[in-house]
């Protein structure tokens, strides 16, 4: 089952080698200025890249 991505998404939700973490955009409330955050689409999370290289 697919989930959506964001704006804010570097990938698909449950790719390996990736984490949730909280929307730098928002600071994980999933609003800004009283709207749903465009970054985490008002989730307040965002999948990025984890690991080290």
């Amino acid at each position: 089952m697919t989930q959506a991505t964001n704006p804010g998404d570097e990938a698909e939700p449950g790719t390996l080698g990736t984490g949730e973490d909280i929307c730098p955009r928002c600071n994980g409330s999933g609003r800004i200025d009283g709207k749903t955050c465009p970054e985490c689409g008002g989730s307040g999370k965002v999948t990025e890249g984890i690991g080290g290289g």
